[in-house]
């Protein structure tokens, strides 16, 4: 911990010698670690899981030449998952490091472009019993493995057919789209349209009441991206094979749907970014009229968001906040009211502090996503162009 806050620091003030101090601690630490991974008493303990997922969290903070070090520490902490069993979910602080450190690995098998290893399936079989299956952060942790898993299928070649693909996505897509069904205010969002101002990329933003929801709303997002990028590229890639197997309406209807809600998409992370950086209210103005939950949503709508009357924008303006910047200082709600359910009886077994299965990485990855996004949709252009130039003779 100590060797993470000299990292921060470090970071922060670009020192040197701050630097040098956190790798001095970050290599004792190490060795403290070792010590507690070779001892059979203390190689399953909360504390060692604990200290090796620090590791990592050091190397995504420290280390700008590679992540290499941060895969090998989450690595490590999936094998001592792997040890604890299925007497982890015991407490809710073992439930809350076994989704905090899986969450990781997800990440990592992703950047490997490989599937989950089997025993985390086994295990999630277990903590599922221990979860409230409808918060929206547990739906998406499971629905997150499964698309790591159907990434890795298709990087592999697995054999299947595109159809058999872009039916495994759109199925996806489907559990996705549900996540934040019938959740309540607590992950509802407003989306408040504005006049054009730099703190914005189009003309409206979105507010979140906590910044765990904004930040599941893009989790699940970013992957949504990812379903429907497949889809549009296994049509693109058999249209222009020679025969086509994706015939008729059906997949010309589903390429254009594909392409509004991935532009939806990311219209919708980017609108979420001004709330983050401080540079809107956290909360929206006085609604003139409101509909109603049970509106439908517009096609390729990326959500549930709650549209604001137009006339309102005209008086709604975006002070910009000089003061010191939080990630999560800008939401009227307290983030940690929404993990009661993790918090446990107060026992000094489960006072261990509550760590994010993304923290502030998600909000960075999800721009990300973003920007990868710009860059294919401007191939996928000039395949559609291509797709519709008549046959050279």
């Amino acid at each position: 911990m100590t060797a993470l806050g000299i990292a921060g620091v470090a970071n922060l003030y670009m020192d040197s010698r701050l630097k040098s101090e956190a790798t001095r601690w970050y290599l004792e630490a190490i060795k403290m670690a070792n010590a507690a991974i070779s001892s059979p008493e203390d190689v399953t303990a909360d504390s060692t899981l604990t200290s090796v997922n620090l590791l990592s969290m050091f190397e995504a903070t420290f280390n700008d030449n590679s992540l290499a070090g941060w895969s090998n520490h989450v690595d490590g902490a999936a094998s001592l998952i792997k040890m604890r069993g299925m007497g982890q979910f015991s407490t809710p602080a073992g439930q809350r490091m076994y989704l905090h450190t899986i969450g990781l690995l997800t990440m990592n098998c992703m950047g490997k472009g490989v599937p989950l290893p089997q025993y985390v399936h086994d295990l999630n079989t277990e903590v599922i019993k221990h979860l409230d299956t409808e918060d929206p952060r547990n739906r998406f942790f499971f629905l997150h493995i499964k698309t790591i898993d159907l990434r890795a299928r298709i990087l592999n070649q697995e054999a299947f057919s595109l159809m058999d693909i872009i039916d495994s996505a759109l199925e996806l897509d489907e559990v996705a789209v549900n996540i934040f069904k019938d959740q309540g205010p607590d992950w509802d969002y407003d989306v408040v349209p504005c006049e054009e101002q730099e703190c914005c990329y189009e003309n409206f933003y979105h507010i979140y009441p906590t910044a765990t929801a904004a930040q599941t709303w893009n989790w699940v997002r970013y992957n949504r991206i990812y379903f429907h990028d497949i889809i549009r590229n296994c049509i693109l890639a058999d249209f222009t094979s020679t025969p086509p197997t994706l015939v008729g309406t059906k997949y010309h209807q589903q390429l254009e749907t594909s392409a509004r809600t991935l532009y939806q998409l990311q219209s919708d992370i980017i609108a979420s970014m001004p709330q983050f950086l401080h540079d809107v209210p956290d909360e929206a103005p006085n609604r003139v009229a409101s509909p109603t939950n049970s509106e439908p949503t517009p096609p390729g709508a990326s959500g549930r968001g709650k549209p604001w009357p137009t006339a309102a924008s005209t008086t709604s303006k975006s002070p910009y906040r000089i003061a010191l910047k939080s990630l999560d200082g800008n939401f009227r709600g307290n983030t940690h009211n929404l993990v009661k359910a993790l918090i446990g009886n107060g026992s000094v077994k489960d006072r261990l502090p509550i760590v994010r299965v993304a923290g502030g990485y998600s909000t960075v990855w999800a721009l990300y996503v973003v920007w990868f996004l710009i860059v294919t949709s401007i191939m996928f252009l000039l395949l559609m162009i291509l797709c519709r130039l008549p046959p050279c003779r």
